[in-house]
């Protein structure tokens, strides 16, 4: 008889999933970003990755976690302890990324990778102010030998 092995699966977004980034907070020492799940299935997060574009800092999700419909991951940063608001309540789950700042406090564009590396959701902040024309183009996340890198969705394809 042979013995049964769990897999990681890693995938895009499933259909009936549809995983947004809600917010992205910028308090002085406490930083976070919102990320929830306003689709009808539950969508595995292995192999997902969230990135800030100002600062080309990543915080891959964990191979465990499971964003069920509804659900709210607040993936946090900052030296401060979080304090729970009124939104809070329902279906979260807290994950720490670092207790370094990751945010830009003038902007920065929160952007959200799925496990093939094609963004999924983006948030910028402040929202009245554009940060220039290539922050705006369709973003692709490469995971190569020195690490994850940022690029324009045409520029990869041109070099195939």
């Amino acid at each position: 008889m042979s013995k049964r092995t769990s897999q990681i699966v890693r995938i895009g977004q499933l259909q009936g999933a549809k995983i947004k980034i809600k917010a992205v907070k910028n308090d002085g020492l406490h930083e976070y970003v919102a990320i929830i799940n306003r689709g009808t299935v539950t969508q595995p997060m292995s192999g997902w990755v969230l990135a800030s574009l100002r600062g080309q800092a990543f915080y891959p999700f964990a191979d465990d976690l499971m964003l069920e419909p509804g659900m709210v991951v607040k993936v946090q940063s900052g030296q401060l302890e979080p304090k729970a608001t009124q939104e809070d309540r329902g279906a979260l789950k807290n994950l720490l990324w670092t207790i370094g700042q990751v945010w830009n406090n003038r902007s920065d564009t929160a952007i959200l990778f799925d496990a093939n590396g094609l963004e999924i959701d983006r948030l910028s902040y402040p929202h009245e102010r554009a940060m220039g024309s290539s922050a705006n183009r369709r973003k692709i996340l490469i995971n190569g030998d020195g690490g994850f890198e940022i690029v324009n969705d045409s520029l990869s394809r041109s070099k195939k």
